[in-house]
């Protein structure tokens, strides 16, 4: 599985419980911006107002944006107004019920495509909409609430970039070359991309390719997907739900 630096402690049970053996791969590190950073790129987007929907697409995130508000004074309920909030799965919406925030709804598929389709059925046009999320997202999400009359807005927490620990990478590329793996599941378009970037210190594209196609490839999404597709590694599998759990138990059933 690929997961940022920090994360996957939580999957590998499950996968042990399948019976399998885990192997996390960090392919991604998130490093939080600045909180100073962060309150002014806010800040600048509440010049022009408050904002209808906050869109908070990871725990994490969700904790970062809501230390940061609660630092300058709690200044969540005067500045942004009287919103809704979205979270884009339950995770997201266990952490904001963690920091005691409640009536937060959930898309039907937990993916930014299922964000789209959710606020859009809630009508858009002319409605501002706040995301906070990675520096890396990708912009489908954006295009598709602008087309629908959204006024979108976005405030970065993480900048996503390829982790200076190439440990784990390292073993994946020993254990790939042996023949010991025989399922990946890509959590993130981010983490295919990069996995290949930093394949170009220790193996070939000719020989990584050929050696993925052989064994069970899954996406955690449809931005996934599409990206392993290009990097000529279509996958085999990608979960109705969009949920890790879900993906690994399709995956290695």
């Amino acid at each position: 599985m690929t997961r940022p630096v920090g994360q996957g402690e939580d999957t590998i049970k499950l996968v042990k419980e399948i019976g399998w053996k885990p192997l996390i791969v960090h392919t991604v590190e998130l490093r939080a911006r600045k909180e100073s950073e962060i309150f002014t790129e806010l800040s600048g987007v509440l010049t022009w107002g408050p904002v209808d929907w906050l869109v908070l697409m990871s725990p994490n995130g969700a904790q970062l944006l809501f230390n940061i508000l609660k630092s300058h004074g709690n200044l969540l309920p005067s500045v942004l107004g009287d919103f809704e909030m979205l979270a884009v799965g339950p995770r997201t919406k266990e952490a904001l019920a963690k920091l005691g925030v409640r009536d937060v709804h959930l898309p039907d598929k937990f993916s930014s495509m299922g964000i789209a389709d959710f606020l859009s059925n809630q009508g858009l046009v002319g409605k501002r909409v706040l995301l906070a999320r990675s520096s890396s997202a990708d912009n489908s999400l954006t295009r598709a609430l602008v087309k629908n009359g959204a006024l979108v807005e976005t405030v970065n927490l993480y900048d996503s970039v390829i982790p200076s620990d190439c440990t784990s990478f390292k073993r994946f590329i020993d254990e790939i070359r042996s023949g010991n793996i025989q399922a990946i599941l890509f959590t993130s378009s981010s983490s295919a991309s990069n996995l290949f970037s930093m394949s170009n210190d220790y193996i070939s594209l000719d020989e990584l390719v050929p050696r993925l196609r052989r064994i069970r490839i899954g996406a955690i999404g449809p931005v996934t997907a599409r990206k392993l597709s290009e990097l000529g590694i279509p996958p085999n599998i990608m979960p109705e739900t969009f949920i890790i759990d879900d993906a690994l138990r399709e995956l290695l059933s």
